[in-house]
């Protein structure tokens, strides 16, 4: 009886997300910022690996919706969560994390980015540190050829949940803001310091993404 009751409060839980971030899009009008440095890749079917902080995994599968993208998702239970609700949005899951199923989850990106397919990984999943870019994207990059291309947005009706990456929940009727950063390239067989340096050089790039985004939201905010 107990595993009934709670696959029904996940079942209402999927409709509820789902249907809340559906709405989300409807009653709100979505700023882009920089839009032309993936409408490229995406308009000449061109693959890449799309880099967003932990914090932005609630609202970013919709705003990313329909694109085809491979996002990896961690093993966990609340993974299996997000994992139906990106197929909802019609993209697709590869399941692992630094924590679990790294090295086969890094091994099937690499494959499927070979493939020529568009990839999202968040950098400081699955548990943080919150804003600190883990290694796995660059060794993805610099294997593959493909460009980082940072992804941030934030709202100007939002809560920051009391969670290790302050996850943003927009509210309805809403100003969303998204913002691309350039797009980034990791050259081949990289030594260990050099490896270091574009690591932390992306990291810097995506928070620098962030500030911008936040800058434009407060402009905003006094505006009204």
């Amino acid at each position: 009886m107990k595993k009934i009751i709670k696959k029904l409060i996940e079942e209402i839980g999927l409709f509820v997300i789902t249907y809340y971030l559906k709405f989300l899009v409807w009653t709100s009008r979505i700023i882009y910022i920089n839009k032309e440095y993936i409408d490229d890749f995406l308009n000449n079917h061109k693959p890449f690996i799309l880099s967003a902080w932990h914090c932005n995994v609630f609202a970013g599968s919709v705003l990313v919706s329909d694109m085809d993208l491979y996002i990896l998702i961690s093993q966990s239970r609340d993974g299996d969560l997000i994992d139906r609700i990106i197929k909802r949005f019609k993209n697709n899951s590869v399941r692992g994390s630094s924590s679990k199923g790294g090295i086969q989850a890094l091994k099937s990106l690499i494959k499927i980015a070979r493939e020529g397919k568009r990839i999202v990984i968040t950098p400081d999943g699955p548990r943080g540190p919150v804003f600190q870019l883990q290694s796995g994207i660059i060794t993805l990059a610099s294997q593959t050829g493909l460009p980082i291309i940072p992804f941030h947005h934030e709202s100007l009706k939002q809560k920051k949940a009391k969670s290790w990456d302050s996850m943003r929940i927009p509210s309805l009727f809403n100003t969303i803001i998204v913002r691309y950063g350039e797009p980034i390239y990791i050259p081949p067989n990289l030594d260990q310091e050099s490896f270091e340096y574009y690591r932390k050089f992306v990291e810097d790039r995506m928070m620098e993404n962030v500030q911008l985004t936040e800058k434009k939201r407060e402009e905003l905010l006094n505006i009204k």
